[in-house]
């Protein structure tokens, strides 16, 4: 399983939405493209879909150039690109058997497949009703059941959850935490909550261009901790801090344990209250987005 783009560049006018993109995806897991509306990721999904194509550049899947060969590149692809929408006066039981004979599932393959995205998605309980009457956590449902008819290798998603209730989108993030685990899976979202709890690897976008890749960032390891007093941490232990009154943020050395670096703080005198993982992808978000990366914690 493979998504490759190669100086993938899109114009619409004099606007560039897309911007020379070279990326690599490859194996099962979720990637995610974080970033605010406007900074090209549904562009990205499209053309990784074949919905637009290019202006400069390429895309392939499992070494398939999607542009030349839509019908090859595309057959073992899923996706939910933007706000689903149906004919209304269809069920969902037909619109997922009109995608199955499209993709030339025979009637035993279908059924097997109602069966078990039913399960999946839950569709159950309204599959047999119009998709005029349908909720929008229905509608998402329902589409999701239709990207993964068929049981594609490569999952496309834009913006999954968006629109939805809260137990709605706890339950489409389920689907796709179980998805990742023998799938690709490549969705879009501007929440980074939602990419922190789903996402292998997280890549921001911004102004059509790729500001920064958790996979191509050495990762470290970082602790909270919430104390009573302010102290002055020397320690080869630490590897690097930033302080915000009683709050520090501790980039461990990772040839040291958890249990052992708080040791070492306390008997520096710092009384500890509270410690939990950090994860600085906020941080991150908030400086591409003004125009700069966080390289080291500052301290």
């Amino acid at each position: 399983m493979e998504i490759y783009m190669d100086g993938l560049t899109k114009n619409y006018g004099k606007i560039r939405a897309l911007d020379s993109i070279n990326l690599k995806i490859e194996g099962h897991g979720c990637t995610g493209l974080l970033g605010p509306n406007g900074a090209g990721k549904t562009t990205m999904l499209k053309l990784t879909t074949n919905i637009i194509k290019p202006s400069k550049g390429k895309v392939e899947l499992n070494n398939i150039n999607v542009a030349m060969y839509p019908e090859k590149a595309l057959e073992t692809v899923g996706a939910l690109i933007e706000q689903p929408e149906f004919y209304s006066y269809l069920t969902g039981y037909e619109i997922l058997q009109f995608t199955a004979r499209i993709k030339g599932l025979n009637k035993s393959e279908f059924a097997s497949e109602v069966k078990r995205l039913g399960e999946l998605t839950e569709i159950n309980d309204f599959i047999r009703r119009k998709t005029g009457n349908y909720s929008r956590g229905m509608k998402q449902r329902l589409a999701l059941s239709v990207a993964m008819l068929g049981n594609p290798d490569i999952i496309v998603l834009d913006e999954p959850t968006f629109g939805l209730d809260p137990k709605g989108m706890v339950d489409i993030r389920n689907i796709i935490k179980s998805l990742a685990k023998d799938h690709l899976v490549l969705l879009s979202t501007h929440l980074i909550y939602e990419a922190r709890e789903l996402c292998d690897r997280t890549i921001i976008i911004n102004n059509g261009k790729i500001e920064y890749d958790s996979a191509m960032s050495p990762e470290r390891d970082l602790l909270k901790i919430t104390a009573e007093n302010n102290v002055n941490i020397i320690s080869d232990k630490v590897k690097n801090y930033s302080r915000d009154k009683n709050v520090f943020i501790i980039e461990k050395n990772k040839n040291f344990s958890n249990a052992e670096i708080i040791s070492e703080l306390m008997k520096q005198g710092l009384k500890i209250n509270y410690v939990e993982k950090y994860d600085n992808l906020e941080d991150i978000y908030v400086s591409v987005i003004n125009g700069k990366v966080i390289d080291n914690i500052s301290s």
